[in-house]
């Protein structure tokens, strides 16, 4: 039997870096890494953010392209070089698994394992390896096994021949036609990358609307995008009954909102119908760790009914799926484990994420009604960039900015943005909304012009002056603005 003071299961952006930081901090901690890839990047890096991201990236160019003449530059037509985009997607991954294993394993106090594991009981791990089972004591473990994509219980012969995100970027292989079953964020985003690509897209989604938990307003700035794309073929308010396969192609069955049974064939067929957590072979029961169908259930902490076990991630229940919040939950988890004591809680309200559509959504902290439902009263102000000089030189004026405000204290509890290329500023969102800056605060950033940031501190201006002149309109204020300014 081995023993270690810390054992982590799963090696994606919830476990590498708790595996990371711990050991750098506690050198006389032996610490072990279990991975059943064996290989450290997770869903995100191999399956998931980071080969979707360097797809969009080509497809990105090709809008370009065709914008071009709209810049007044001369184009030449070009096909598109998949096997070049391919070996590019390798290349980078490969870069990327290899400088965190470096990273990793220069830290004398960590292994690394790959292997299935399971618990044994609330102090030890089973990791199985080539049919070997190998026991593991430990003082503290955390589960970050992540998730995967959760298949509706579709009927036909065809369901298991379907593609989700995993066997696309596992074969890579560019299909003439698909039908992507599924229209929230991935379903959308691989819908206009392949779309740009050349490939012609059926979209399937189950609702009227898409991406409901964004404003309609600009979730449906993206669904006219869809509409007017003439590669994407947009089925609404559908429900899949069946997926069969025969003759080389697939055949997705559907009830349309009239209650017609309708079908549509296609070469390939993409399932994108939300995720679901790695937690069946992990037997957290004999750990006594409680768990939902949805998650491992933890508390502020990120810590499990098993008071030595923690979870982070897409396994972890009510943890928004995504890779850099993960990330964030490990560095909680490191310096709780690090203190030897639940020191630091997670604050999930600033969280902040982006929508690689065309046009890009971004958001940081509070929706407007999160924020309502939390007991704030706000007031909102927005940003149009058609009048933004930097997004009409870029002809990107199509998109808004918007701020979500606690009208008591004028903190900034929530952003929205939505437009082209604006992922590249999504960031100071993240930071205000962090940083828990008012309009104020903002008001005194003096940002670089002509750039789209210098949009948040132009709103902020708005928005006070609004305020401003709404209190001025009141008597007693009038007088005793007059008397503080001149005392």
């Amino acid at each position: 039997m081995k023993k270690y003071d810390l054992v982590i299961i799963g090696a994606g952006p919830g476990g590498t870096p708790i595996a990371n930081e711990y050991a750098l901090m506690h050198k006389n901690k032996k610490v072990l890494l279990i991975d059943k890839k064996g290989e450290l990047g997770g869903e995100c890096l191999f399956d998931g953010c980071i080969p979707s991201k360097i797809l969009e990236v080509s497809g990105k160019y090709v809008n370009t392209k065709n914008k071009l003449a709209e810049l007044g530059v001369i184009q030449s037509d070009s096909d598109i070089n998949w096997q070049t985009i391919v070996q590019r997607k390798k290349d980078i991954l490969a870069k990327r698994t290899k400088a965190a294993k470096t990273q990793l394993l220069s830290l004398e106090n960590v292994d690394i394992i790959k292997g299935l594991a399971f618990f044994g009981d609330k102090n030890h791990i089973i990791v199985k390896k080539n049919d070997i089972e190998i026991e593991i004591q430990f003082e503290k473990a955390v589960v970050a096994t992540g998730s995967r994509t959760f298949v509706p219980p579709f009927t036909g012969d065809g369901v298991k021949k379907a593609w989700t995100n995993k066997e696309f970027f596992d074969t890579m292989e560019l299909p003439k036609d698909i039908t992507i079953i599924g229209d929230g964020p991935i379903g959308i985003e691989m819908s206009q990358i392949l779309s740009t690509l050349g490939v012609s897209v059926n979209l399937i989604g189950n609702r009227d609307v898409i991406l409901p938990m964004i404003d309609k307003r600009y979730s449906d700035i993206i669904l006219d995008k869809l509409k007017s794309d003439k590669n994407i073929n947009l089925l609404l308010n559908v429900q899949v009954d069946e997926i069969n396969f025969g003759d080389d192609k697939f055949d997705v069955i559907y009830t349309n909102d009239k209650k017609e049974k309708q079908n549509i064939k296609s070469s390939k067929v993409f399932i994108a119908t939300g995720r679901t957590p790695n937690i069946e072979s992990l037997q957290l029961e004999k750990a006594e760790i409680n768990f939902e169908k949805r998650g491992v259930v933890v508390d502020e902490y990120l810590q499990t009914t098993n008071k030595n076990v923690y979870a982070c991630g897409d396994v972890a229940l009510h943890f928004p799926q995504f890779a850099h919040t993960a990330m964030y939950g490990a560095h909680t988890i490191a310096q709780n484990l690090f203190f030897e004591r639940n020191k630091f809680k997670v604050d999930f309200d600033k969280n902040s994420w982006v929508l690689f559509s065309n046009p890009n959504f971004a958001s940081a902290g509070l929706s407007e009604q999160q924020a309502k439902d939390k007991g704030f009263d706000v007031i909102v102000g927005e940003y149009d960039y058609s009048t933004d000089a930097k997004a009409q030189i870029e002809n990107e004026d199509l998109g808004f900015l918007k701020f979500i405000v606690d009208k008591k204290t004028m903190r900034i509890v929530g952003i929205n943005i939505i437009g082209e290329n604006i992922h590249s500023i999504a960031g100071e969102s993240a930071l205000i909304v962090a940083q828990k800056m008012t309009l104020q605060d903002l008001i005194s950033v003096i940002h670089p012009h002509p750039t789209m940031s210098e949009s948040y501190t132009t709103l902020a201006k708005m928005m006070m002056g609004h305020i401003m002149h709404t209190k001025m309109e009141n008597p007693m204020f009038k007088v005793g603005f007059t008397i503080k300014k001149w005392t």
